[in-house]
């Protein structure tokens, strides 16, 4: 059993932050702030933030989410992983904007390496292809897939991976009780079952334009490096590569399908990115090449 006490105090906390949520995760990361919220009872260590939280948190609120995660860790098999937990990922960890709570659908054991693919959700039938081949190689080579569980590229990496036998995360822009695209519904519980559904969202949260932006944050976190098959200049896969960019993570970009494209072709003048256009160039960036 988890911590679903601390659990629900997060999450009542989280309802109540003026700013970014990773305002919280500096609390639950040091350990006399997580005291003091526990108790919620501030000292003079405390910071403003603390003191001002343990002031404002509703009892019923604590309460009302203790009972969600209770139902949700019974029912759904779905438990929440907060920033301090040892199972928290390390690599997620290490990002300045990481977010304070996980909620967690099936195992999350994160290998020693891993690889995020993302691209269009109208991706061509050789975008497609290349995603799911690509997701297939790195996941033989025992290196985890990571991406976003949305039409196109998205699918057809985890599709990719879930083929042969390997680890796939799907982080999503909505919370962990729902599933977009409603078409990926069966595809969402075979990860679940053969890898993990990862969430930074309360349970039932809708998607928004927002909550996309910030699952590629996720996305980019959890990998070592990034493989971008295709997308717009307005595009989520540009955003998710930009951030892996901003983690000092690699990011990779098909050249097959994005050496025309402007945006490209500057990220890799200014050396945030380097175009590929062979497998075995993306399983090098990680170490696993031949």
């Amino acid at each position: 059993m988890y911590d679903n006490r601390l659990g629900a105090l997060v999450l009542a906390a989280q309802e109540l932050l003026p700013a970014e949520p990773s305002d919280l995760t500096g609390i639950l990361v040091a350990e006399d702030q997580r005291a003091a919220l526990t108790r919620l009872l501030p000292d003079a260590h405390s910071s403003e933030l603390t003191s001002w939280l343990c002031m404002m948190i509703e009892p019923a609120r604590v309460q009302f989410w203790a009972q969600r995660l209770d139902k949700l860790e019974q029912e759904a098999d779905v438990h929440l992983l907060l920033a301090h937990d040892p199972e928290y990922p390390a690599r997620l960890l290490s990002c300045w904007d990481r977010p304070p709570l996980l909620f967690i659908d099936g195992r999350l054991q994160t290998s020693d390496s891993a690889v995020a693919i993302v691209g269009s959700r109208a991706a061509g039938e050789e975008a497609l292809r290349t995603s799911f081949d690509l997701g297939q190689r790195v996941a033989a080579a025992g290196i985890d897939v990571v991406s976003g569980l949305a039409a196109g590229v998205d699918t057809a990496a985890h599709e990719g991976a879930l083929s042969a036998g390997g680890q796939t995360v799907a982080v999503m822009g909505t919370g962990i009780e729902r599933v977009f695209p409603e078409e990926n519904r069966k595809l969402a519980r075979r990860i679940a079952r053969e890898g993990a559904l990862v969430s930074q969202f309360a349970p039932d949260a809708p998607r928004t334009s927002t909550t996309f932006l910030k699952r590629n944050n996720v996305i980019a976190g959890l990998a070592d490096v990034s493989v971008v098959i295709d997308g717009q200049p307005r595009s989520g896969s540009r955003h998710q590569s930009e951030q892996a960019a901003r983690y000092e993570r690699q990011v990779l970009l098909w050249a097959p399908t994005l050496y025309g494209q402007v945006w490209a072709q500057d990220a890799v003048g200014r050396g945030e990115a380097v175009f590929v256009s062979e497998f075995e160039e993306v399983l090098a960036a990680v170490g696993a090449g031949n």
